[in-house]
């Protein structure tokens, strides 16, 4: 499935590691991004396979939203290389996949580049962007909001799996790593505001390592299908979260307040998953 797609995947790991590998930190990150790219690969398909939204989508669209979650950090190889090389330097990934992806006329379509461009932002993002609105076509632009929606879920139930089961040089790489003396840290207010607000954390807003932990929690807010939530259930892969969070949160209230919150949510949609999937 996708063996074209997966080489080239493989060529720009290899050629990424290829320069980063001197270094332990960056040659790890490029290990864990073509993991985590397979990974999201085969939640995606968990998700194309079980959603009612693509029950009814041909062969060829179908391809398109695989390979659209298959390239979804293809960008992640070349901001590794550049963080090594010019640290100072903001690198996005996501707009570097989109170039990326540009150059191979079979995969330049907005059904392919948009999702791989905001799958890690807020959301909002893609309905400014003005490919996205000069987009005449209502179905092309209802296809790529959801291939979209697709990429950015099947991104988040992988990371949630993957920390579930992974060692601590794994967690450092997503700052949630938990040394043995570390203090615990408070939670900024507008972070914590979003577990009652139902909404992703902002990147902006993130202080602290409560802050880090609490912001992917709050990831839960932004998936869109019931299948991600089923994913979840699944493989068992949320609970470790708030059981990190229990560690860093230096206030016991507001950790119980949270816990009560997110489990609620999360039970409510569980419930909701009978007879919909």
């Amino acid at each position: 499935m996708l063996e074209k797609e997966k080489k080239i995947l493989q060529d720009e790991y290899e050629r990424s590691l290829n320069i980063v590998k001197g270094s332990k930190t960056h040659r790890c990150f490029v290990d864990e991004k073509i993991a985590h790219s397979l990974q999201v690969f085969e939640a995606g398909n968990y998700l194309l396979k079980n959603e009612n939204a693509f029950k009814n989508w041909s062969s060829k669209l179908i391809r398109m939203a695989r390979t659209a979650v298959l390239f979804h950090d293809v960008g992640r190889f070349q901001e590794t290389v550049d963080k090594l090389k010019y640290p100072n330097v903001y690198s996005d990934h996501a707009l570097l996949g989109y170039d990326f992806l540009r150059q191979y006329p079979e995969y330049n379509d907005l059904r392919i580049l948009l999702p791989v461009k905001y799958h890690s932002c807020m959301i909002e993002e893609l309905y400014k962007d003005h490919e996205y609105q000069n987009v005449e076509d209502p179905q092309i632009k209802y296809e790529i909001e959801k291939i979209t929606f697709l990429v950015r879920d099947a991104d988040k139930i992988a990371n949630f799996n993957l920390l579930a089961h992974s060692d601590k040089d794994i967690r450092r790489l997503f700052n949630i790593d938990l040394k043995s003396k570390t203090a615990r840290t408070p939670l900024s207010p507008a972070v914590q505001a979003c577990v009652f607000e139902k909404r992703p954390v902002k990147r902006e807003d993130v202080r602290t390592l409560s802050d880090s932990i609490l912001s992917l929690i709050c990831w839960i807010f932004d998936l869109n299908y019931n299948s991600s939530f089923s994913y979840i259930r699944k493989n068992e892969c949320f609970d470790f979260l708030l059981q990190l969070l229990n560690k860093s949160n230096a206030d016991a209230q507001s950790q119980k307040k949270i816990e009560t919150a997110v489990n609620d949510y999360l039970n409510n949609k569980y419930q909701q998953l009978q007879g919909t999937l």
